[in-house]
Formats: structure tokens, sequence, C-alpha cells
């Protein structure tokens, strides 16, 4: 009722009016893009119903110049479309036609885990006891109980032949985790 008495008293500052009412309902479509988009949990229903209100009250009791009709006719269109769209995405969410993927804070963010520093080893082709200690590493890191004797000279034979490959008899050999796989560096 008090808007419109304001509407009434000032029958010369309807398009001032009609500016706010556009300001309004700008700031009205960037809270509900807010929170379709997930940055706000609840939608801003209060506001959307108070401007609904208000711009019926200016479409039937504001003065009626043709400047003023043509202007608030535009206004009440455009809330229309805006409003339309707003009830018809938040029924879809209702119905669960459209989810709102909520973004996740940077408090809520688990921590990244610590890397483990790499285990180094003396391996020499000389010493088959090197390779045993490789071996047990290589099940420590992974987290695996030791496999059959077939497994375990596969993996013995595979360390060897990139020793070979790389023309070393001794070297130290880096061991590390990463994203469950093993990392392999040899250093001579």
């Amino acid at each position: 009722m008090a808007f419109r008495t304001q509407i009434g008293s000032r029958q010369d500052n309807v398009e001032h009016l009609i500016m706010s009412i556009n300001n309004r309902i700008e700031s009205l479509k960037t809270q509900f893009n807010l929170y379709f988009n997930g940055e706000l949990r609840v939608p801003p229903e209060s506001e959307r119903e108070e401007l609904e209100k208000i711009v019926r009250d200016i479409l039937y009791t504001a003065p009626k110049s043709p400047r003023g009709s043509l202007l608030i006719q535009n206004l009440a269109s455009r809330f229309s479309l805006y409003n339309n769209m707003w009830k018809k995405k938040l029924n879809e969410i209702e119905t669960g036609l459209f989810t709102i993927k909520r973004k996740r804070t940077a408090y809520t963010d688990e921590p990244k885990p610590e890397k483990k520093p790499a285990e180094t080893l003396d391996i020499s082709l000389n010493r088959e006891d090197s390779f045993e200690s490789f071996y047990d590493k290589y099940n420590a890191l992974l987290k695996k109980q030791p496999g059959t004797e077939e497994q375990k000279e596969k993996v013995i034979n595979s360390l060897k032949s990139k020793l070979i490959s790389k023309n070393l008899i001794d070297a130290q050999v880096s061991l590390s985790v990463d994203k469950g796989k093993l990392k392999l560096k040899i250093k001579k």
C-alpha cells in the first residue's frame, strides 16, 4: 500500500521509478544466476515476490501518459519474461530435471597427501642380495604381499636388464610411488 501512495505522489517521476525497478530486476537476475550456478544456497524468492508485487502495482496504478505507459509495459514484459524463466527453472529443480552443481569451497577441499621421499638403494650386478633388498622395498612401497618366485624373478630380471642396457654394474636406484604407480630412477 505504501508503494501506491509513492506512485501517486510522484507522477512526474515515473521514469525515475522505472529505472530503479529495472536496476532491481538486474540485481535479481544476478542473484538467480548465482543460485543456478551453485554459488548461493537459497534462491532469492522473497525479493522476486516483492518485485512481482511492485511491478503489478505500477502496472495498474501509475499515471498513464503515452511515454509512461510504454515504459511501464516494457518493464512489465521484461520482468514477466525473467519471472517465468526463474519459476520454470525452480520447478525443474524441484522435479529433479535440473540439478545445481555446488562448487567446492576452499575449506572443504581435502588436503593433498604429502609425497613420501624416494627411497634409495645401492644395487650391484655382482651382489644378488642387493636385488633381494630391492624386491623387499618394491613390495613395501606398493603395499603388496610378496608374490610367487616367478613374479619375484620377473621384477628382478627387469631391473637387471635396465642396468645392463644402461651399461651399469653399480648404480643407485630411487624408488617412489606416485598415484599408485612405482617410479624408478637409476643413477650412476
